[in-house]
């Protein structure tokens, strides 16, 4: 009796060949595997790299305009305190030439004690020039006392010359006891300012 189950060569070498047709298709699903993996590893591996290039570039560009704002920010702070501190001055100096005026019209001997002090720094044989604001001039001509000593003083009543100054000129030297001078002089010195 032929036996049934046994194969035939024909089928026998269909089957062989069928066997190489898996291992080849087996060999190519593998061999297609790992060029993917390493296809994919490599796209992986340059989108990274162009990733962290771009990342690179981005902050190179953000701290550069960061560094460019800080300069500005500094320069303007600089500026604006400098133009604080002057305008403070200004107020401070402005404020000190009301309180002047206000304590001249108050107390008329302030100035009579100021020309005082500069007349004493004069001879006794020059002719002196006192130039006053004219409201001090009135009180200051009649009340100026030089200690005794008698000098040859010529009042001038000058509108140019605010309440609560004077200016003193004898023949060598000139006394500036102006309260716009004084005042002035403080402004420079406190916002130290050139001259």
């Amino acid at each position: 009796m032929p036996d049934i189950f046994a194969m035939s060569e024909h089928e026998s070498e269909h089957e062989t060949v069928t066997e190489q047709e898996i291992d080849l298709h087996a060999h190519f699903a593998a061999e297609r595997t790992r060029v993917e993996a390493e296809s994919y590893d490599r796209g992986y591996r340059d989108a990274e790299r162009a990733l962290q290039n771009a990342s690179t570039e981005q902050i190179a560009t953000t701290l550069a305009a960061l560094t460019e704002a800080i300069a500005s920010v500094q320069l303007h702070a600089a500026r604006w305190t400098a133009n604080a501190e002057e305008n403070i001055t200004a107020i401070a100096v402005t404020v000190a030439r009301h309180i002047v005026e206000r304590e001249v019209t108050v107390d008329p001997t302030i100035v009579r004690d100021l020309v005082n002090r500069a007349l004493a720094q004069f001879p006794v044989d020059q002719t002196i020039t006192v130039r006053l604001h004219p409201d001090d001039a009135a009180t200051c001509s009649t009340a100026a006392s030089n200690d005794g000593r008698v000098q040859d003083v010529r009042w001038v009543a000058d509108a140019h010359i605010i309440r609560g100054g004077c200016l003193v000129e004898g023949r060598e030297r000139i006394i500036d006891g102006r309260v716009d001078t004084s005042l002035e002089r403080a402004y420079r010195s406190v916002g130290q300012i050139q001259a």
